[in-house]
């Protein structure tokens, strides 16, 4: 064997290596989520929060990220120490969850979703950007490393839901902060930046040079009213599951399907990106979006809900695959980590946090059922920039990328 091979056999190995490392760190990192989310509303119920209660706790982590990420964000680019932030962020969250046993009076909950929150929120933005990274340097979909998510979250939320029903609420720290720690060793086998990418000097001119970009900014206007929609679900559609005749365990099973379904519609997000373009595939999946929140508005029966499961991931799955790779194609490869930061504080941040505290509200006033008509009305209002930039005066992009 040659030098020249016994390199690139080595350099194809290293890449086997990296491509695994991300994978188990998504799997166990998303599993955490998925022990968390679908099932937090269960814990709120047992120390008997109201709707507005609920709908303002979870607005604090979206309220936390929207400040919190892209300054999590812009550390990262500017000092090069994405994988120190990323380990201090999983710790300091995993520690945090376990406090939640310890408490159950609202004004303590709200202040420790505040403290979880703050660093919670730096993981997607950081971890993304290094998935991003790797698949473009190995020519490698984005979507079949962050299926793995999908899986780990559906898993989670099955087995969780089945731990809740025999143990209690407090299973749900106790997986998320066990997950998050099994997550630090995958990233070892992560590299930690691009080579050979210029970052930025100033920490605060990048979010400025962002919001300069006609493409980016009615991107994160409509994952404003779509993602938003979407995460608010999370914090929801348990009650909401249970209102129509659904059991704690039937939450479960539901977002095993649900998520599960993300996973096969990421692996075939690249051929569709491909034949049909990025902006075509979000648009459909917000689409789907729409539907489905509207669909729900009519209390369809559970076995309803179960059967069209695929609804997710067409929806949510196209999306996860999609929205970032347009955002990184779309923003200087220099502000990466600060442009995932910014679009993750405003789907998941500011369009959360709205969604949430108006769902509260509803919920309160009209019921569970009138949440999903919301829902289904941000949703459309969120496909009005999509065909701006899909088919309107934005269709081509400012300026010639450097990714």
């Amino acid at each position: 064997m040659t030098s020249s091979q016994a390199r690139k056999q080595g350099d194809g190995l290293e890449r086997g290596s990296t491509y695994f490392a991300i994978c188990g760190y998504y799997l166990f990192t998303y599993y955490a989520l998925g022990a968390f989310y679908p099932l937090i509303t269960q814990y709120y119920k047992a120390i008997e929060l109201t709707g507005t209660q609920i709908g303002l706790i979870s607005a604090v982590t979206p309220i936390v990220s929207m400040i919190a990420q892209p300054i999590w964000g812009m550390i990262c680019d500017r000092y090069q120490i994405r994988k120190p932030v990323l380990i201090l962020a999983l710790l300091a969250a995993a520690a945090a969850s376990l406090v939640f046993t310890t408490v159950t009076s609202f004004g303590w909950v709200l202040f420790l979703f505040m403290i979880f929150s703050l660093f919670q929120c730096a993981v997607n933005p950081i971890s993304d950007s290094m998935a991003l990274t790797y698949a473009k340097a190995s020519n490698v979909q984005f979507g079949s490393l962050r299926l793995w998510g999908a899986v780990g979250y559906a898993v989670a939320a099955y087995f969780t839901g089945l731990a809740v029903e025999a143990w209690g609420h407090p299973v749900i720290f106790y997986f998320f902060c066990l997950a998050y720690v099994c997550a630090i060793p995958f990233l070892r086998g992560i590299p930690g930046q691009a080579e050979g990418t210029r970052f930025s000097a100033g920490i605060f001119s990048g979010m400025k040079e962002l919001l300069r970009l006609p493409r980016f900014v009615l991107f994160l206007i409509a994952c404003f009213f779509i993602f938003g929609s979407v995460n608010a679900n999370n914090i929801w559609f348990a009650l909401y599951y249970q209102h129509i005749g659904g059991s704690i365990a039937g939450i479960g099973l539901a977002f095993l399907l649900f998520a599960g379904s993300e996973a096969p519609f990421m692996r075939i997000a690249g051929a569709v990106i491909r034949r049909r373009g990025l902006e075509i595939t979000i648009l459909l999946a917000s689409a789907v979006s729409m539907l489905r929140w509207l669909w729900y508005g009519t209390t369809p029966s559970t076995t309803m809900i179960i059967a069209f499961f695929f609804l997710q991931g067409i929806s949510v799955g196209f999306y996860l695959a999609s929205a970032a790779q347009f955002v990184r194609e779309n923003t200087p490869s220099s502000l990466q980590v600060t442009a995932l930061a910014i679009f993750s504080s405003v789907g998941q941040g500011l369009g959360s946090m709205t969604c949430n505290l108006i769902a509260g509200v509803i919920a309160d006033n009209y019921g569970i059922v009138s949440v999903y008509w919301f829902f289904g009305i941000a949703t459309l209002i969120g496909l009005i920039p999509l065909l701006l930039i899909t088919f309107g005066p934005f269709k081509q992009r400012p300026y010639s990328m450097d990714n």
